[in-house]
């Protein structure tokens, strides 16, 4: 036990450290990079059975949901109406790009169609994962490494991007925070908007209830009952590195191994699906009149709180963000596992 608490301990101030380096260099979400550089370096040169503990996550993704949520307000549900249009033709975009990709990598290695559509769909690890578990023709082994390569690749990639080619400027912590705080309702009301967020997605079985929980109550609490203030930048740095650590122990050495010749078309197909994304917030940007690096994220193949935090980190208009984002996520989990049993059906071998 003693030895377990000095390894997370260890593990966690190594993430603080390298969060604040990078901090110090500007980068987006620090201390969630923190996190996953630490853990993949403990887990590649350490020890390969570290693990960071599910239940920290989901606290951590509840500060975040929170921190997302309240940047919405009912100006932001007008502009969401006026762009209809663009957030579901976005999504489609982004979707129908995925579905090609797939195809494109079960024709060139081991992996059946079915693995490789459940392996790419942006926003939708959790979903494809228990999906692909569930259905014994797909590889669940595959789905993980696929959609885990592409997690990773954009969290990765997406921050050191919107900064050094598109002229994103990361704010200083302190900045964003005094400029949330001023004014507005005490973040204190985090606890019990969190809470029942939580515990309502839980009760009807929404994909990544600790976070789409937190982000919907926050959000309807706002519009409801006025400007929420952020969270202290000491908390939200703990729930990115708490983040950070458990998607950093989420890579396996031995899987990749096991799929390595998926490897260069699954970061392929990252990478166009990034390129992709940039061209479209082009487009989104010039027709809607909001700021390049914010369509980008809002379009990015990337988790909604890492996107979010990110463009918190920026000074980014959040609140379109998460519209874009949560739009996504919500089509591909109400929509996608139906749709994907319908065409891969009783009688696909795999």
């Amino acid at each position: 036990m003693r030895g377990l608490v000095f390894k997370r301990s260890a593990l966690f101030i190594a993430a603080a450290g390298v969060g604040y380096l990078l901090q110090l260099g500007k980068i987006p979400i620090p201390y969630m990079l923190g996190g996953i550089i630490a853990m993949a370096a403990a887990k590649a040169f350490v020890a390969s059975d570290l693990f960071w503990p599910r239940s920290w996550r989901m606290l951590a993704l509840c500060v975040a949901g929170y921190g997302i949520g309240r940047n919405f307000t009912m100006d932001t549900w007008a502009r969401l109406l006026d762009q209809t249009v663009g957030v579901f033709a976005a999504t489609f975009i982004s979707l129908a790009l995925s579905v090609l990709i797939a195809i494109w990598t079960h024709r060139h290695t081991f992996a059946n169609l079915l693995s490789c559509v459940m392996g790419i769909l942006p926003g939708g690890l959790t979903q494809m994962m228990l999906m692909s578990e569930e259905d014994t023709r797909s590889d669940a082994n595959v789905v993980v490494v696929a959609q885990t390569l592409r997690m990773f690749g954009v969290v990765m990639f997406v921050p050191f991007l919107v900064v050094h080619m598109l002229g994103a400027e990361v704010l200083p912590a302190e900045e964003v925070a005094k400029t949330a705080a001023a004014g507005g309702l005490s973040w204190l009301w985090l606890f019990p908007v969190c809470g029942l967020g939580s515990w309502a997605a839980l009760r009807l079985h929404v994909p990544t209830a600790t976070l789409i929980g937190p982000i919907i109550a926050a959000a309807a609490f706002s519009c409801a009952a006025g400007t929420l203030q952020t969270v202290p930048v000491f908390l939200m740095s703990i729930a990115q590195i708490n983040i950070g650590l458990y998607m950093g122990a989420m890579l396996d050495k031995d899987k990749l191994l096991r799929t390595k010749s998926l490897l260069p078309y699954v970061l392929g197909g990252t990478a166009v699906m990034i390129g992709s994304s940039v061209l479209v917030a082009q487009v989104l940007a010039k027709h809607y009149q909001f700021s390049l690096v914010a369509a980008f994220l809002g379009m990015a193949p990337g988790g909604i709180a890492e996107m979010c935090l990110a463009g918190m980190s920026m000074g980014e208009d959040v609140s379109m963000i998460l519209t874009y984002q949560i739009v996504r996520v919500m089509i591909l989990n109400l929509t996608v596992p139906y749709a994907i049993k319908w065409y891969f059906d009783k009688d696909y071998q795999g």
